[in-house]
């Protein structure tokens, strides 16, 4: 989890420095993303308001904000980012994996050091 989570930062929305990768915690067998906006981040689609139909409302002074205590509801609509994008993962492995795998291989004839 270590190597993956070390190759799967770039493919993160916000980056590898931003808040939702390192909000991250790893077990020996899954990484858990514990920032608020990571899982609507991860799916890609635009969540809203299911009373106003917005993403957000943004106010000048406070920057993005929605209503307090309300669930938002998934959309058809695919979020807008440059940054990162969905499923991290997947994009991890296709461009990395073989990476992960040799480092892996490598860590493991070392005697796991």
């Amino acid at each position: 989890t270590n190597e993956c989570h070390r190759y799967m930062g770039k493919y993160v929305v916000g980056g590898a420095s931003g808040s939702i990768n390192m909000s991250a915690s790893l077990a020996p067998d899954y990484i858990q993303y514990n920032h608020p906006g990571s899982h609507y981040q991860w799916v890609g689609m635009l969540y809203v308001d299911p009373k106003t139909k917005k993403g957000a409302f943004y106010n000048e002074d406070y920057g993005f904000w929605s209503r307090p205590g309300v669930a938002k509801i998934p959309t058809s609509r695919p979020l807008k980012t440059n940054l990162g994008g969905s499923h991290w993962e997947k994009r991890m492995w296709s461009a990395e994996g073989s990476k992960v795998l040799a480092n892996t291989q490598k860590y493991m004839e070392r005697g796991c050091k």
